[in-house]
C-alpha cells in the first residue's frame, strides 16, 4: 500500500540489514499490533510498523552511529529512550 516517507537516513559503516535488525529489536515493545486482510484474501500481521515519535527514531539512529545504543532502551509508556538501570 501507499506510504508517506517522513524521513530518510544516510548511515555509513553499518549494513542496512544490521541497522534494521537493531531498530526492530530496540523498538520491539512498540510494534503496532494490527492484522488485516490483504486484497488477495490473505490475513496479514505486519511487523514493520512501530508507534514511536520521529524524534526518538532520530535519536536512536544517532545512538547506533556513535555506538552507545547498548546503554539504552525504549520505554513505550513514556515514549522515549531511557538509560538502562
Amino acid at each position: 500500500d501507499d506510504v508517506e516517507i517522513v524521513s530518510s537516513y544516510k548511515v555509513h559503516n553499518i549494513q542496512a540489514n544490521r541497522l534494521e535488525q537493531l531498530l526492530h529489536r530496540f523498538f520491539a515493545k512498540a510494534c503496532l499490533d494490527i492484522e488485516f486482510t490483504h486484497t488477495n484474501g490473505r490475513r496479514v500481521n505486519p511487523r514493520e510498523w512501530f508507534v514511536v515519535p520521529i524524534k526518538v527514531i532520530d535519536d536512536t539512529i544517532q545512538l547506533i552511529i556513535n555506538g552507545n545504543i547498548l546503554s539504552y532502551k525504549y520505554d513505550p509508556e513514556v515514549q522515549d529512550i531511557v538509560l538502562l538501570e
